[in-house]
C-alpha cells in the first residue's frame, strides 16, 4: 500500500528486515495472535506483575488451568517469542520476554500517532470551515 499507515506493509510485500528467519511484521503478526487469547493475555499480565519468573506449575494454579492447558498456552506464547521455558531442575519456569511486546508497543503507539495526526488534520479542517464567511 505504501499510504504510511502503520501496518500497511503487512498487505502486501513485507518490508521488514528478516531477523531470525521472520520479518517484523511476521513477528508482530505471532505477537498479536498469540495474545488474541484472553488466558494468554492475563498469563502475560501475571508474569509482568511477578518479582520472578513463575514456575508451570505455580502459574497452572494461579489461573486454574490444567497443566496440559497452561502448557499449550505457555507454547503459543513461547513460538512468539513472548515468554521463555527455562528448565530448573525438575520444574520448568516462565520467563517474561518483553522484547517481543516492546516491538508490539512501539507499533501501537505508532498507529495511535497516525490517526491522532488524520483526526487533528480534520479538527482543523472543521474549524476552517465553520471560520468562513457563508
Amino acid at each position: 500500500m505504501g499510504d504510511g499507515t502503520p501496518g500497511a506493509a503487512a498487505t502486501g510485500a513485507s518490508d521488514g528486515a528478516p531477523v531470525g528467519g521472520a520479518s517484523v511484521d511476521d513477528r508482530l503478526d505471532a505477537v498479536f495472535a498469540a495474545l488474541a487469547h484472553p488466558a494468554r493475555r492475563e498469563l502475560v499480565r501475571t508474569l509482568a506483575r511477578a518479582d520472578a519468573p513463575l514456575t508451570m506449575g505455580r502459574a497452572a494454579a494461579a489461573h486454574g488451568l490444567s497443566p496440559q492447558l497452561l502448557n499449550k498456552h505457555a507454547a503459543a506464547l513461547e513460538r512468539a517469542g513472548v515468554v521463555r521455558r527455562v528448565p530448573r531442575g525438575r520444574e520448568k519456569l516462565l520467563v517474561l520476554d518483553a522484547a517481543s511486546l516492546a516491538a508490539a508497543q512501539q507499533w501501537i503507539g505508532d498507529a495511535r500517532a497516525f490517526w491522532e495526526r488524520r483526526f487533528d488534520a480534520l479538527d482543523q479542517y472543521i474549524a476552517d470551515l465553520e471560520d468562513e464567511p457563508a
